[in-house]
């Protein structure tokens, strides 16, 4: 009998696995080994991420969550390109210098901003598809896109590129499309792409109120010095390039709220999309690529399709924290929920299905940091944890702090909710300005939560590099690294991403940078630079970064795109946060850049 029950187990087991397989190749929408492994990164996947699953079941349970796949599908083209071939290309790279594999010149004042992305579609994040040669029938060449700040009519506010690798014929990048919505607004928070990529959704920030735009755009069209005005309307009636645009519901106040803090977050799930504003108010809107784009709203005295709860409760826009500017959501599908911060040091929950309003038992907050949050919460699904990021906590109001939270199973739960607090500095010194989020080294995703957060706090008074050790999700003392300035000055998010066998980090300072060892910039300004993060058992204030270079006023938020061993294939994009040399065009102004991960050459 022990025999036919283990058997009976062995073979559950084998079907599960099998189950899980087949769910992991459904969701990679392969056919019959012909359709390529689309891969949109935006600046969502750096906020919500995954570690290792610890059982069958919870991969099978993530299988169907689009996020988590396109995570797998990025770390598994990660690790399967550690060949011969690629370690032999790689040491032929120069390691201690960043140059831009190209600049490209957006326009005087051009940025994507202080803790924005921008947002990458690759075909097959394996490998290099290009304009020039035309891609085979059926296929899409991958582009980048840029937000520009920019708000001038006959000005771009949003481009893409094409044509990115060095591989690509000619080597050099082609404006693919360049646009201006035609109104007086600028776009100064991250795009966010449609699974297939041919939308783009945005919001445009104007004087008194904000729009979502969901634009639907057509190759070619536009350039950089005369950006097409697309035709507004409904996109399922019109030619592409056109746009629908959604000016935010005001909720109960009488005026349109404005958004300067907050990216859209794109449910991939129910195709519906959550954005906060500067009153205090997320918002939700449904249909918005693969339907009728439309905001939720249910208040006392306004009602609209997808208001789930009786009139007069004020459930849409969901009110988070009255007059605060909230920062980007991030929304929970499996949960029903979405978490946001804000500029006032609140932590809250909303039901993503029926809203609510604070105390109605539908959205709670809790008060953590007595500067507010910079930037949205970063969160671990499968570990079921969130972790924030404070430029000064609530208790002693002068201690950078980073908290983890369990994720709270609904709503309401925030309401008590607590968690461990860990400081990244050793003085009373708090960040001169944003504290944006760390991120996690490949060991941490490997493990299922045992690996290593790193952040950038101070160190007496100047920026340094913090490592915070974490066994089993459990957060250990910090360990200081080197010192990045001479000053107290920003830091931007951190981006991990590992690369064949090498575990890098990228990130930037704003401002008076280190220009002797262990960091070696190249100049006491703006510096971007890189470390291999593979091995940080040793990790201390002398260890030094593997590549540099000079960018005026610090960059964005960093995008990887691929591990490939098509030469020139696998890169980072940004943006400077002010004007400097565009190599690519020869010219001065906002650049948006490419350069390589390992040299960054």
């Amino acid at each position: 009998m022990k025999s036919n029950h283990s058997w009976r187990i062995r073979l559950a087991q084998l079907f599960l696995g099998a189950a899980i397989v087949i769910a992991l190749v459904a969701a990679r929408g392969a056919k019959a080994g012909k359709e390529h492994e689309h891969l949109v990164t935006d600046w969502s996947h750096r906020h919500l991420v995954y570690s290792e699953p610890k059982s069958l079941m919870k991969r099978f349970e993530l299988s169907s969550d689009p996020r988590y796949v396109q995570q797998w599908r990025r770390r598994n083209a990660e690790r399967r390109h550690d060949r011969d071939e690629w370690r032999w290309r790689r040491a032929h790279e120069h390691t201690d210098q960043i140059q831009g594999d190209w600049s490209v010149d957006m326009g005087a004042g051009a940025t994507a901003g202080a803790g924005n992305y921008p947002a990458k579609f690759s075909f097959d994040p394996t490998s290099a598809n290009c304009l020039t040669p035309t891609p085979t029938g059926g296929q899409q060449p991958d582009f980048v896109v840029y937000n520009t700040g920019l708000s001038a009519l006959g000005s771009p506010m949003i481009v893409a590129f094409t044509n990115l690798y060095s591989s690509c014929m000619g080597g050099t990048p082609q404006t693919y499309w360049a646009y201006n919505t035609g109104t007086t607004g600028a776009v100064v928070t991250s795009p966010v792409l449609s699974f297939d990529g041919s939308q783009v959704a945005f919001v445009q920030s104007t004087p008194g109120a904000a729009t979502l735009v969901i634009l639907r755009w057509a190759p070619l069209s536009g350039t950089l010095s005369s950006p097409v005005v697309p035709a507004s309307g409904s996109c399922t009636a019109l030619t592409a390039p056109c746009q629908t645009t959604l000016t935010f519901s005001g909720g109960n106040s009488d005026t349109n709220p404005t958004d300067t803090r907050s990216s859209p977050f794109y449910d991939y799930q129910n195709d519906s999309l959550f954005v906060g504003d500067a009153s205090g108010f997320l918002h939700k809107f449904t249909g918005v690529f693969l339907g009728t784009p439309a905001e939720v709203v249910c208040t006392p005295t306004a009602i609209t399709a997808g208001c789930t709860a009786p009139p007069g409760t004020n459930l849409w826009p969901a009110i988070v924290d009255s007059f605060a500017q909230l920062n980007s959501p991030v929304g929970l599908d499996s949960l029903h929920e979405v978490l946001v911060t804000d500029n006032q040091g609140l932590l809250g929950v909303v039901d993503m299905t029926v809203g609510g309003i604070d105390d109605a038992g539908t959205t709670t907050t809790i008060k953590l940091a007595s500067i507010g949050f910079d930037d949205g919460p970063l969160v671990d699904l499968t570990a079921g944890k969130v972790y924030v990021f404070a430029r000064a906590d609530n208790s002693t109001n002068a201690t950078t702090a980073v908290f983890q939270l369990q994720i709270p199973t609904f709503a309401d739960a925030l309401d008590n909710a607590t968690g461990p607090e860990v400081l990244v500095s050793d003085s009373a010194t708090n960040p001169a300005s944003a504290f944006f989020d760390g991120d996690f080294d490949d060991a941490y995703y490997a493990s299922g939560g045992t690996g290593n957060l790193y952040a950038c706090g101070t160190s007496g008074t100047v920026t340094a590099l913090w490592k915070i050790p974490i066994t089993g999700g459990v957060m250990g003392a910090p360990v200081v690294g080197p010192s990045l300035t001479t000053a107290n000055v920003a830091c931007s998010p951190i981006t991990e991403f590992l690369n064949g066998t090498t575990d890098r980090m990228f990130l930037s300072v704003a401002d008076s940078a280190v220009t002797g060892g262990p960091i070696n910039c190249p100049s006491a300004s703006g510096c971007i630079m890189s470390f291999d993060i593979t091995n940080t058992s040793t990790w201390s204030i002398s260890t030094s970064t593997a590549a540099t270079a000079t960018v005026t006023g610090g960059t964005s938020g960093i995008i990887i795109d691929n591990s490939s061993s098509d030469v020139g294939a696998s890169q980072i994009y940004f943006t400077p946060l002010s004007d400097q040399t565009c190599t690519t065009s020869i010219s001065t102004g906002g650049c948006a850049i490419q350069a390589s991960q390992s040299g960054l050459n």
